[in-house]
């Protein structure tokens, strides 16, 4: 008997094949990020076929498809409630201010493997919002020294500072592109420990619009204050309008890098600093 496929059985069998992969690869990482259940979010794309979203799917009952990433992260709908893995499933910007507390376990935000996920400050044709989003950072990390919260493949863009990391957070950056955000890439702050692989931080401090003040302060790529300490590893720093990496903890042997990063087209690359063997600079 020859076998009829529909347009609409086609679809869903990609989308039960992309929600398999999805979950394939949780079981690669720590058992700590799947300290609770994982969630999905969608992009622009209406991923799970009900016709919404954005707020729409947040709001749309228990289905644990959301919309966007902050009610993904949060205890209504049954999100995650700031304990698990948020995996967004389907390309698109996130014109949100995200906030990962980690209050009641690991935490993990990731996009899925092909997928584009931007946390994007500017939308064409909104001025007000743009204004209020660009004075902001575009990922708040704040978390208990016993949690560990992890971003993967991520992408944050055109804010004040693209991750700011402070309190005793302990986080992992892997694999995420931060990119032209104007006073900081990657802020690690206070007692937080942050380790950084994989990634691309570049344009820091050369932000562009019309209606806010652009002037980078100071324009540095990844920066190390307070009592924090971290890792830098396999991740490019380059074309920042200040510092590639910079340390001002005091410490010189707080922040050490590692693997073939590549930092270049800074002024200067390194502030309290050694660069390794191996690096490009």
């Amino acid at each position: 008997m020859k076998l009829q496929y529909t347009d609409t059985k086609i679809n869903s069998f990609r989308k039960l094949t992309l929600v398999a992969a999805v979950m394939c690869a949780c079981v690669g990482y720590s058992t700590t990020s799947l300290a609770n259940h994982p969630v999905l979010v969608e992009g622009e794309t209406d991923f799970d076929g009900d016709g919404r979203l954005g707020v729409d799917e947040d709001n749309d009952g228990d289905d644990q498809v959301f919309g966007t990433i902050n009610a993904a992260l949060g205890a209504a709908n049954r999100g995650a409630n700031q304990n698990g893995h948020v995996i967004i499933v389907t390309s698109g910007r996130f014109l949100e201010v995200v906030n990962i507390t980690a209050a009641n376990g690991d935490v993990t935000l990731q996009a899925a493997p092909g997928v584009e996920a931007e946390i994007e400050a500017v939308r064409a044709g909104d001025g007000a919002g743009n204004v209020r989003r660009q004075a902001a950072p575009g990922i708040i990390i704040n978390a208990p020294g016993n949690r560990i919260v992890t971003l993967r493949n991520i992408v944050s863009r055109n804010w004040t500072d693209g991750i700011l990391v402070s309190g005793n957070s302990r986080v992992i950056i892997d694999n995420c592109r931060v990119e032209h955000n104007r006073n900081f890439g990657i802020h690690v702050t206070g007692s937080a420990r942050a380790t950084i692989t994989n990634s691309q931080v570049v344009g820091s401090g050369f932000r562009n619009g019309a209606g806010i003040d652009n002037t980078p302060v100071p324009g540095i790529g990844i920066a190390f204050e307070g009592a924090s300490s971290g890792v830098v590893a396999s991740t490019t720093a380059s074309s920042n309008f200040a510092a590639g990496i910079s340390n001002t903890t005091g410490n010189p042997q707080a922040v050490k890098i590692y693997n073939s990063t590549v930092v270049f087209d800074n002024n200067p690359n390194f502030i309290g600093v050694r660069p390794p063997v191996g690096s490009f600079f």
